[in-house]
């Protein structure tokens, strides 16, 4: 499995990959064809206080197999967000996600970022990424629900430099979780 930025000519096998992740959500694709082309996509950046996006994908003899984005947000210029982190069930199990995240990790302390912090849920089929995660020595911080959530969220935090960061919930200036939507977003998204 090879690491690759998101080239165009990767896009439309990437946005499959996320529909197939993610399929309850939407954002991914906009932030997808943003990474690529900032200026064109200026109010995504703007609406969510967005310095860059980036995407990689995981590659394996010529297919994506896998994804990963880092959000740098204006507020917090050392800090980066691990969005949209996946990859097939087929490509799972045999070390290609931890090569994934060591290679996005490497990207984002080549870029100078302090800190790396994503979120996930307590729900079971996470069970294996949050050990990753763990492993890789990301700190787990509980979030209140948004309403309708039946499930914890957990915010996850890496120092990249050597230093323990701020929890999430301390950071002054923050917004809402990166790429995070309310229940009620999918309910609709799924009635249209």
């Amino acid at each position: 499995m090879n690491l690759e930025p998101l080239y165009a000519d990767t896009l439309l096998a990437t946005q499959q990959i996320a529909v197939e992740l993610f399929p309850w959500e939407c954002e991914h694709q906009e932030a997808l064809s943003a990474s690529l082309a900032p200026h064109a996509h200026a109010d995504f950046y703007n609406s969510r206080g967005l310095d860059s996006v980036r995407c990689w994908t995981a590659m394996r003899q010529g297919s994506v197999e896998g994804m990963a984005m880092l959000y740098g947000y204006k507020a917090q210029i050392d800090e980066v967000w691990l969005a949209w982190f996946g990859l097939r069930a087929s490509a799972r199990g045999c070390g290609a996600g931890a090569m994934l995240l060591d290679g996005i990790i490497s990207n984002a302390r080549e870029e100078g970022r302090r800190v790396m912090r994503l979120w996930t849920t307590d729900e079971s089929e996470y069970a294996a990424a949050v050990r990753m995660y763990q492993r890789r020595g990301f700190k787990p911080e509980m979030t209140t629900p948004l309403q309708g959530e039946t499930w914890s969220t957990m915010v996850f935090s890496l120092g990249l430099d050597g230093q323990i960061p701020a929890a999430w919930s301390s950071v002054r200036n923050r917004g809402e979780l990166c790429g995070r939507e309310a229940p009620e977003v999918h309910a609709h998204a799924f009635a249209a």
